[in-house]
């Protein structure tokens, strides 16, 4: 602990938005300052969803004034450096980064970069991003379905390259004691953004279908909108008079409170990284429905939960339905499973030793 003490941590973000990064990076500065690391968080888009969990935990946040071109935040970033002189920096957004990269060679900081989401296809910013990593010291995928991705596309960056799963705290997230059912329906929850990597037109069709087969389900769905899309699903929800059925919320600062009101968590993405949506619902004791995409298998396990093809309707509409078919001791006992398998996938030690590794090393 010694060595540690008063060690600064740079931890670039884009912003403290609602998103699964920002909660996996706050897991972190706050495990980072346990150990005796004097983590900060650098941002340069003003979103302060997380902003209450950092001051709480004591963590410094520097927000960039950076708006206009990207020399600007260049800029920016290389006068942060300068003026915390980090032992480390660690980036958990794309853009940052490259930039990040970019400036590795004028001033001395170790590097570790974050891939925070599955490539599905090499384009031309990834295969920019990826030769700019020659320039960071360790890269870090947060999914299998990633760093196998890099073992086929980018095999020059797997002497530098690790896998660390995402970490969740299974004492924030538990299941409820003693709760009671409220209405005869189901009830599902949905955690993320309204966007079409989240697959929500195709999951509106589903649900009208599901309707129409005579099973009484209502959605919840908990996130930050893109508004040309949730314009469109606004409408296909109005085409198909499904308003009773799903109803979308701004993101809740509490998602541990959520879980427990509903019977069940769904996420229909048609791809994901390592997914902070279906290991939490597991550890609050509930049932999941996902795609079977990125990680998801990985973390739901073989059997037991509701796994389907995101592109296919056909196929989420049966799962739905097989999910509504189940009785309350089915679901329960479904999500017992679910708990036990959180408890052993989810180790705080295991998490912040990797990343102390990576920063030491």
């Amino acid at each position: 602990m010694g060595e540690t003490v008063g060690k600064k941590i740079l931890c670039f973000i884009e912003s403290l938005e609602a998103g699964g990064a920002q909660r996996q990076l706050v897991f972190l500065v706050g495990l980072l300052r346990e150990r005796g690391y004097c983590p900060v968080v650098v941002t340069y888009y003003p979103d302060d969803f997380y902003a209450g969990r950092l001051d709480s935990l004591g963590i410094e946040h520097v927000l960039l004034p950076v708006a206009g071109s990207k020399w600007r935040r260049w800029n920016a970033f290389r006068r942060v450096l300068k003026a915390h002189r980090p032992a480390a920096v660690v980036s958990f957004s794309e853009s940052a980064s490259m930039l990040l990269c970019t400036l590795r060679p004028l001033q001395h900081f170790r590097l570790i970069v974050s891939e925070r989401n599955t490539t599905q296809a090499m384009g031309t910013t990834d295969r920019i991003r990826f030769q700019l990593y020659r320039l960071a010291d360790r890269v870090v995928c947060n999914s299998h379905s990633q760093t196998l991705f890099m073992q086929a596309h980018t095999p020059y960056l797997m002497a530098k390259t690790s896998t660390i799963t995402n970490y969740l705290d299974t004492n924030q997230f538990k299941p409820s004691i003693g709760s009671v059912r409220t209405t005869a329906s189901r009830r599902l929850v949905v955690l993320a953004r309204v966007a079409p990597q989240k697959n929500a037109l195709r999951f509106i069709e589903a649900l009208r279908r599901v309707r129409d087969d005579g099973f009484a389900l209502s959605v919840d769905w908990y996130g930050h909108p893109l508004a040309n899309y949730l314009s469109e699903c606004e409408r296909l929800i109005a085409d198909h008079a499904l308003g009773d059925v799903l109803r979308f919320y701004p993101p809740h600062a509490h998602a541990e409170q959520l879980y427990v009101n509903y019977d069940g968590c769904c996420l229909p993405s048609i791809y994901e990284g390592y997914p902070n949506v279906v290991a939490e619902a597991m550890s609050c004791g509930l049932p999941v429905l996902c795609g079977e995409v990125c990680d998801n298998r990985y973390l739901v396990g073989k059997e037991g939960n509701f796994v389907f093809d995101p592109y296919d309707v056909g196929d989420m509409v049966a799962k739905l339905e097989e999910f509504c078919r189940q009785g309350d001791a089915e679901l329960s006992a479904l999500g017992h499973r679910n708990r036990e398998r959180a408890l052993r996938l989810f180790s705080s030690d295991e998490f912040v030793n990797k990343y102390i590794h990576l920063i030491e090393s």
